[in-house]
């Protein structure tokens, strides 16, 4: 009886990075292209901060700076933790999944923060607390998999 119920039971195969691994490297790929993208965007506005200061409200203005630094951090941060998990991913790591975790909350509170301090600074904060929403529902959905997938406890045996 027991060896019918195994041989029903569909083998995983974890040498490969398959099924929906594939959807988590195309998010870390995805978000290290982005990271690098705000980097780039950032590192280009500090160059106009002066101009940006100039057509901002007085009060405005030491916020926008701030904006600005907080932002460039942010993204090298991020850029750099994402070819961390990255490699923690490749390397089939028994912490990879506990790694990734942690980098998805701490992007959903960094956006958090983004939205709450810097907000009002935006033309249009409905579309970045809809970014932020839709973050926190892919966050959500990566974490559940995470926990509950087979192939994520049998790939980076836990």
């Amino acid at each position: 009886m027991q060896n019918n119920e195994r041989s029903d039971k569909k083998e995983i195969n974890t040498r490969t990075l398959g099924g929906w691994l594939i959807a988590i490297q195309a998010f870390i790929i995805l978000n290290a292209i982005s990271w690098v993208g705000n980097l780039q965007v950032y590192y280009k506005l500090l160059g106009e901060k002066e101009i940006l200061i100039k057509q901002k409200p007085p009060e405005d203005a030491a916020l926008l700076n701030i904006f600005i630094y907080y932002e460039l951090a942010t993204s090298l941060v991020f850029a750099f933790l994402c070819f961390v998990v990255f490699y923690f991913f490749y390397k089939r790591n028994t912490k990879f999944p506990l790694i990734l975790i942690i980098y998805i909350i701490a992007e959903i509170v960094v956006e958090g923060l983004s939205y709450v301090i810097f907000g009002h600074l935006s033309n249009d904060p409905v579309l970045m607390l809809q970014k932020l929403a839709f973050s926190i529902v892919i966050a959500v959905a990566i974490i559940v998999y995470l926990k509950r997938s087979e192939r994520v406890k049998q790939t980076f045996i836990f």
